[in-house]
């Protein structure tokens, strides 16, 4: 039997990718299933996208009020800050799970609802390695920002002054990145920390293709190092390190007000408010109409870019290659395949934290994983 799978409309600010493209939603109704499509106005996909191709499309957010019990909400970003009990079994990038704030009172909303939470972070195969992830694009956009902002930094200009707008596709980024690069007397040297991962590469790949000095770190260059005075030399640093487990800081307050050539970091890992970031000298993150966090400190100015959605600036390319990525398990999990599989490690990991937060006691619903 069919499943109907809802695709809400994200709520956080100049999000426009989707977790579900107009293609993928035509292959899920020739499955058998029903596709349900909130009205968006910033998703990069238009409704008529998904309403030609056979979706239903329906108010943004009716999800709250409309949606079936039944009903699979699937998403990209977390839902926003609300009291009302969560019923529905949601898909999305939630960030509930290493301490952040809300975190607590968003997973309760789970249990007093009786909802499921399969984050798309913790969907993860027999080695730990996430099936679907946006890494590649967050790295690749957060090294092109890195190197417009000390651009910026070097010709006196304020890139605070206008909101960043999304890129047709990565062509156009890199040209446009690579003019503003010649404006500059002189070319960064960067330092990319977490390099061989997909976020790294991502960003080792931009910066490649600008032809700029690269130095590249991975995990046995950090570990149980910290703080790294050594970071200090570079011009930029781009952090792409995952951080799963508390370790010392890359960074800290004392360090950065040194003697340095480091203005600008670009942390794409961006979990300042969580309690493993490796860069604890900033609590905030940063966003596409205030992107930079500014210090003037002993050692000299310095500059912080964290935006938690840097794949948005590529919005197209970025959801078409997530979703071809996690499509193939959309479809077991749609069909019911879910034991043994990424969608039962996610649904163990939620239960997992409710459990250490205390909130099973509340917890008065079945837990069959297909339901």
């Amino acid at each position: 039997m069919g499943k109907m799978i809802w695709l809400r409309d994200e709520t956080k600010p100049f999000e426009e990718r989707s977790a579900l493209t107009p293609e993928a939603a035509k292959v899920l109704m020739l499955l058998g299933h029903e596709v349900i499509v909130e009205s968006s106005k910033n998703r990069i996909f238009k409704d008529e996208e998904y309403s030609r191709l056979g979706c239903t499309i329906t108010k943004s957010n009716s999800w709250i009020t409309n949606a079936p019990a039944g009903a699979i909400i699937i998403g990209l970003k977390e839902l926003e800050e609300k009291e009302f009990p969560l019923i529905h079994r949601h898909i999305h990038f939630a960030h509930v799970y290493k301490g952040q704030d809300g975190a607590k009172e968003t997973l309760d909303r789970f249990i007093q609802g009786g909802g499921k939470l399969y984050d798309l972070e913790y969907l993860v195969d027999q080695n730990d390695r996430r099936i679907a992830a946006f890494g590649h694009w967050a790295g690749f956009v957060g090294a092109a920002l890195g190197v417009q902002f000390w651009v910026d930094q070097q010709l006196n200009l304020d890139s605070n002054n206008s909101t960043l707008s999304p890129y047709k596709n990565q062509s156009e980024l890199i040209s446009s990145i690579s003019t503003h690069l010649d404006r500059s007397l002189s070319k960064p040297r960067v330092l990319v920390i977490g390099a061989n991962g997909r976020c790294g590469k991502g960003a080792t790949s931009l910066l490649t293709q600008l032809g700029l000095d690269i130095t590249k770190w991975g995990s046995k260059d950090t570990k149980d190092r910290g703080p790294i005075e050594e970071i200090l030399d570079f011009d930029i640093l781009i952090n792409c390190a995952l951080m799963k487990n508390k370790s010392l800081p890359f960074l800290n307050a004392q360090t950065i007000q040194k003697e340095r050539n480091l203005t600008l970091i670009s942390d794409v890992g961006c979990d300042p408010t969580g309690p493993c970031n490796p860069l604890p000298i900033y609590n905030q993150i940063t966003t596409m109409d205030r992107p930079l966090l500014n210090y003037n400190i002993k050692g000299g100015p310095l500059s912080i870019t964290a935006i938690d959605h840097l794949p948005s600036l590529l919005p197209r390319e970025s959801s078409e290659d997530f979703c071809e990525q996690l499509m193939p398990h959309l479809i077991d999990f749609l069909d019911n395949k879910i034991e043994n599989t990424p969608w039962e490690k996610s649904l163990e990991q939620f239960f997992r934290k409710t459990i250490e937060l205390g909130l099973r006691h509340n917890l008065s619903v079945n837990t069959n994983l297909t339901q």
